[in-house]
């Protein structure tokens, strides 16, 4: 007989079995199959494992939020007066759905936790095999579809007896949260406190106008940003190895003074921010402040918050507070009698006489 014809792609020369090459593709279709299953068992293990968790999660989250509203409270942190309120109702509300939610969690979860292992053993068992065949993975991924749709069930059931309290947890962490970081920002201000005022709301900002990194606060009386600068403290061989940042308050006007507040790009390169823009006698120019989505959201919120009243009727509540109220008896210069007849803007206290330059107090009481 003649020579032996040209062997056939894929096979040995023996004939038996597959070339190296078509074992590495077998095999690498087989973990790729692998991979994906496994992967989308570990999802649903987490999901499963989430889900059971919610009750422990809405325990411990009712249990800290008095005491950090407390603790907010004891630092002179006087508005969203609802916190208190919201967290009592909702910590009764809770007291009544949880029995029904445990039950749903205490009947199935240890069920479907116990399929997740057996699943992940037999995973373990196939993820090696001699001539990978991707057809021997049919059996496990059919169970795993089926394992999809009870714990798909088993969330929804849960998430239904306990969304509505996760999201009011969630929003009261958010304020109370806000609270907190306004607070922190404020415990180290450059700018005095006055007599009846109250912080509201602070966050880091970035003046655009004059490039600097810095902190806009809003309290019930005053539009404030502090500049941020570092300073070096201590060098060694010219080297800076001791360095702080330092505030030093640029734009300090009363809280009337603002005329609008706007969300928008603030530049070509700039992301979400904020233009403010004041009266024309506040003798203030338009600030660009780049700052993160949220952050110009509650800007905009505790503006409103302040301007329609709101926060001076909380701080009204408030025993022993005393907000900015407008005299009600005509304002005269204590050195020329001269009248004063222009607007008085929400936080001022204190004026100048256009006619002699003399200083005006204004009281708040």
């Amino acid at each position: 007989m003649g020579g032996q014809g040209p062997m056939r792609k894929g096979y040995s020369a023996s004939g038996a079995g597959y070339s190296p090459s078509t074992v590495d593709n077998r095999q690498l279709a087989y973990m790729n199959r692998f991979n994906v299953i496994t992967n989308q068992v570990s999802l649903l293990v987490q999901q499963l494992n989430q889900t059971s968790r919610n009750v422990t999660d809405i325990d411990d989250a009712l249990n800290r939020l008095p005491t950090r509203i407390q603790q907010i409270r004891k630092m002179n942190y006087r508005v969203m007066m609802n916190l208190e309120k919201d967290v009592a109702s909702l910590s009764e509300r809770w007291s009544l759905a949880k029995p029904n939610v445990a039950s749903i969690i205490g009947s199935t979860a240890p069920v479907l936790v116990s399929e997740g292992r057996t699943i992940e053993n037999e995973l373990a068992q196939r993820r090696f095999s001699s001539n990978y065949d991707v057809s021997q993975l049919s059996s496990v991924e059919a169970r795993v579809s089926t394992f999809q749709a009870y714990v798909s069930d088993f969330s929804s059931r849960v998430s239904g007896a306990t969304g509505d309290t996760l999201n009011k947890i969630h929003s009261l962490d958010r304020d109370v949260g806000v609270a907190e970081r306004t607070l922190s920002l404020t415990s180290i201000s450059s700018f005095k406190w006055k007599q009846g005022e109250s912080p509201i709301l602070s966050v880091k900002a970035k003046d655009l106008n004059a490039d600097a990194e810095g902190v806009l606060s809003l309290t019930n009386q005053r539009f404030i940003y502090e500049s941020e600068k570092e300073v070096v403290l201590k060098k060694t061989f010219f080297i800076a190895t001791q360095k702080k940042k330092i505030r030093e308050t640029t734009v300090d006007r009363p809280i009337g003074m603002i005329d609008n507040i706007v969300k928008g790009r603030v530049g070509i390169l700039a992301g979400q921010g904020l233009y403010v823009t004041f009266k024309p006698d506040s003798g203030q120019q338009e600030m660009k402040l780049d700052t993160d989505g949220e952050d110009a959201d509650l800007v905009l919120r505790f503006h409103n918050f302040i301007s329609n009243g709101e926060a001076d009727q909380e701080l009204d509540a408030t025993e022993g507070s005393k907000t900015d109220e407008r005299p009600s008896v005509p304002i005269v210069c204590p050195r020329c009698s001269a009248p004063y007849s222009e607007e008085i803007y929400r936080g001022q206290t204190s004026l100048q006489c256009k006619y002699c330059g003399a200083t005006i107090p204004v009281s708040s009481n």
